[in-house]
């Protein structure tokens, strides 16, 4: 048992000083996460923020069926549902991924690339790639199938490639013809 996992159980038996230690381990990597779903750095630490607050509520019930993290990350993940929600409704908001300035290098080239893929392939290769997450730890966040997972990151690592390179991938070319069909 790891130390993160230790202190998780012991927060779950109460221990106000492990949940902080757990919290504070998990910080980035939440708001990683959260910042991969909508693009946006308010809504990120906003969805953060709900996520801790949920846990304050949820870690008596954490009994370690997957690790904290994986745990975490899931009540990440609706939590920033619910702040979509929210977001949604406020008329005259606007959000979006951000366009800031930025030094142009590889690291926010990549970067931006990893933002303009689809939603759920973004996802799965942010926790696999990013967060370092395994498959079925990320299934398991995502709530759905290992198979989704690999085939979701293996179709965001062609598109990552064929961006950088220039060259459309298979899957942009296969939707090409399907589309003149």
């Amino acid at each position: 048992m790891t130390s993160l996992e230790a202190a998780a159980a012991q927060a779950a038996k109460g221990d106000g000083r492990a949940f902080e230690a757990v919290c504070r381990a998990l910080q980035d990597d939440v708001w990683r996460y959260c910042y991969a779903l909508v693009g946006d750095r308010e809504l990120a630490a906003e969805a953060a923020q709900e996520t801790f607050l949920r846990s304050v509520r949820a870690i008596r019930r954490f009994r370690g069926e997957a690790p904290v993290r994986v745990w975490y990350l899931s009540l990440a993940r609706r939590a920033t549902a619910e702040v979509l929600r929210r977001a949604r409704r406020e008329p005259g908001v606007e959000r979006g991924w951000p366009v800031e300035e930025v030094v142009p290098g590889p690291s926010v080239e990549a970067q931006l690339l990893v933002e303009q893929l689809p939603a759920e392939l973004r996802q799965a290769f942010v926790l696999t790639q990013v967060l370092g997450l395994s498959y079925a730890e990320t299934a398991h966040v995502m709530g759905c199938a290992v198979g989704t997972v690999r085939s979701r990151v293996f179709r965001a690592r062609a598109r990552l490639v064929a961006a950088w390179t220039g060259e459309p991938s298979e899957q942009d070319a296969e939707e090409d013809t399907s589309v003149d069909r």
